[in-house]
């Protein structure tokens, strides 16, 4: 199997309905990362706060991606590969290899969560040994996924109907034995906080990176969809939608169990729940990450168009295996999400408005210019306040982008 991605997916071979993309995101952002970051905030905010934040932010973020999906939807083409006319053919380049790397490890993150609820299971079942082992279930469910994303998407449809509805079917239940234990103990429940701006500033950060992180992947799929609306909505309200719940969820599990990062097989154990449950908890590293290592793949061939997709699938999942036995990136998941907004804001910002809005003049220059300025100043505010950085990189690379674009033709 191999893809050309330069160029375009004809009109005829754009089977997606919104619908379809709708489910695909549904399917993508039904993670425990979505939970991860509801249950980061949470604590410092207090829940009413969090739960504001989370409605705001991930609106705005799912916007972000549906504009992005107009784009993709238009031209036919993988993000990556959209990106060329924006900032230049070499330094899309830089974008798809720092797109690649970002996407690792998001896989990684989701295959050890994912191995460590599979390991705990066992545990609580009386197992010992290998079975009950972390890197054993990393091990199984990296080539598990592998295997899967290698045999290519169009596969994938029912294998992601069966795992995203069994891992809601859990995320409900947990959601219901959450809310009757708060019901039970009231007191250990935090409902507002009176956090200073500084605090609100930086939870709206971390959920839009968590949101900007999908948007290099959103063309690589919406390019399949049959109208530009269709792609936008489904894109738009398949991510707003999932983000809604999970977010919650997570805030929600680490309000009321104390479970780090509102972990849902911390909260399962905490809650004293079936350990069955567990089991359906591991699937969710195949669902989403069959889209990242996918997405990968399609960021390389950017740059190395004739590879195959085949031996660059099983590269990759071999690198998401390797660096989630060793699970640095979880442990410094706030870091991770500040990187991906300095990178990644700015250059959405500028594919959008290259793109969509036809009144400027679209120099490469001009988004290269915009997109490194947008980084840059991200990253010395990350660095002088570490709140603020990603809305203040979209703004500063819009603004830069829009005076630009009037100087240089």
């Amino acid at each position: 199997m191999s893809y050309d991605v330069l160029k375009p997916i004809p009109r005829d071979k754009r089977v997606y309905r919104g619908v379809d993309i709708f489910l695909l995101w549904a399917g993508g952002n039904t993670c425990l990362a979505t939970i991860f970051t509801g249950g980061l905030i949470a604590p410092q905010l207090g829940l009413i706060n969090s739960i504001l934040i989370i409605f705001i932010a991930a609106t705005i973020g799912g916007l972000l991606l549906g504009l992005v999906a107009i784009a993709g939807a238009r031209e036919g083409l993988p993000t990556m590969v959209l990106t060329r006319k924006v900032i230049g053919r070499r330094p899309s380049y830089i974008a798809s290899i720092l797109n690649a790397l970002q996407l690792v490890g998001w896989a990684s993150i989701l295959l050890y969560v994912s191995a460590e609820a599979m390991a705990t299971a066992f545990k609580s079942l009386g197992f010992n040994g290998v079975i009950a082992d972390v890197v054993f279930w990393v091990i199984v469910i990296g080539v598990a996924e592998t295997v899967y994303t290698a045999i290519g998407p169009e596969k994938w449809v029912w294998y992601q109907r069966v795992a995203v509805t069994s891992l809601l079917i859990v995320l409900i239940y947990e959601t219901h034995a959450l809310i009757n234990y708060c019901l039970s103990m009231p007191e250990k429940v935090v409902l507002f906080r009176s956090p200073a701006s500084s605090s609100l500033l930086w939870g709206f950060d971390m959920v839009l990176a968590t949101a900007v992180s999908w948007a290099p992947l959103v063309a690589d799929y919406a390019r399949f969809a049959s109208t530009e609306k269709g792609a936008m909505m489904g894109t738009w309200w398949g991510y707003g939608v999932t983000s809604y719940i999970l977010y919650s969820i997570g805030a929600l599990a680490a309000v009321v169990t104390g479970a780090y990062l509102g972990d849902p097989t911390q909260v399962l154990l905490k809650l004293g729940l079936s350990v069955a449950l567990l089991f359906f908890v591991s699937v969710s590293a195949v669902t989403t990450n069959l889209l990242n290592i996918y997405s990968a793949v399609m960021s390389t061939l950017n740059v190395f168009p004739r590879l195959k997709y085949v031996p660059l699938v099983t590269l990759y999942g071999t690198l998401t295996t390797a660096l989630a036995v060793v699970p640095v990136l979880i442990l410094n998941f706030e870091f991770f999400l500040i990187y991906i907004g300095v990178v990644f804001v700015p250059l959405t910002t500028a594919l959008i408005i290259h793109y969509l809005v036809p009144s400027r003049k679209h120099s490469s220059i001009v988004g290269l210019t915009s997109w490194i300025i947008g980084a840059v100043i991200g990253l010395i505010i990350s660095i002088w306040l570490g709140y603020a950085a990603t809305l203040a990189s979209l703004i500063v690379t819009a603004i830069t982008y829009t005076i630009l674009s009037r100087l240089i033709s």
